[in-house]
């Protein structure tokens, strides 16, 4: 081998090294600038955080992209701004992220910076839920229940609610048990029900604490017992339910579940559930009357 075929061998070679160490290096910036950002964003320092997650290096990450995305939806460190969160989402979508995948179908569901097409919806939501991505699975199976974009099928909805349980969503574990308590798409089973209503309950699942509480109350496929309905009902207004809340204003106002007849406290839950209803931006066209009921004052 003659020297000159020996320099340009170590002259390439050298430049192998260097395009190596540079790689790291940006390897490297963009972990630390992706992990200081994370750090930031976990300790609610949103506008710091975003300005990390903005650097050229962390947006070259699916996660981050996604994660700026949230940030414009949510108005988290930035003025929030559906159009911008939308380019985000697709960004990472794109790149095959089975969460931002998910977000994205929000955004054509809700019409958050793009107009309303529930198809280009579950096409996204399909790509998640095929990565075994929970809450797309999840969602899947609300769709296929109310037949909303696709035909409606009980026994299909059945398994992609079961599928987000096995992936961790607890979401759709009370839905599990309507379906069994209702009959949808499986031989109707109270007592099955109420076991998924147990399991979401105790997992923290708000909608699973009420269905648990009625189910308590009136001995569907479980035997009475008013303490535990009580007990169920409380859990899930102190989560945020507007129906057990009211609920709790009709035990209290009709001497229910072993307590005592007290119309102000009944009145005090009917107010709390309709300033939830109203918080969620929900319709409560009934709520002037059950508080004339109870004896609040209104301003006409």
């Amino acid at each position: 081998m003659t020297s000159s075929s020996i320099l340009i061998i170590m002259k390439r070679f050298c430049k192998a090294l260097f395009l190596s160490l540079l790689m790291l290096v940006g390897i490297h910036a963009l972990a630390d600038n992706v992990t200081e950002g994370n750090r930031l964003y976990r300790a609610k320092q949103y506008e710091e955080a975003m300005s990390f997650f903005m650097k050229l290096d962390a947006q070259k990450s699916p996660e981050i992209m996604n994660r700026i995305g949230f940030m414009y939806d949510a108005g988290r460190g930035v003025e929030r701004n559906g159009n911008i969160a939308f380019q985000w989402y697709r960004k990472a979508a794109e790149t095959g992220l089975a969460k931002a995948q998910y977000n994205l179908g929000l955004c054509f569901q809700n019409g958050i910076g793009v107009k309303k097409d529930i198809n280009e919806a579950i096409k996204w939501y399909l790509k998640a839920a095929e990565q075994g991505y929970p809450d797309a699975e999840s969602k899947m199976g609300y769709l296929t229940v109310t037949g909303k974009g696709v035909k409606q099928d009980f026994k299909q909805a059945m398994q992609w609610y079961r599928r987000a349980v096995e992936h961790g969503n607890i979401h759709a574990i009370p839905e599990l048990g309507i379906m069994y308590e209702e009959g949808l798409g499986v031989k109707k089973d109270k007592t099955h029900a109420v076991q998924y209503y147990i399991m979401g309950a105790e997992k923290g699942n708000v909608r699973a604490q009420f269905l648990l509480a009625e189910a308590y109350r009136y001995g569907r496929g479980i035997k009475n017992d008013d303490e535990r309905s009580l007990y169920w009902y409380k859990k899930a207004a102190e989560n945020g339910s507007a129906d057990a809340y009211d609920a709790l204003g009709s035990v209290y106002a009709n001497e229910q579940l072993g307590q005592k007849k007290d119309r102000k406290k009944a009145g005090e839950m009917v107010e709390k559930a309709i300033e939830i209803r109203k918080q969620n931006g929900e319709g409560d066209p009934d709520a002037r009357r059950r508080l004339r009921f109870f004896g609040v004052k209104l301003d006409d």
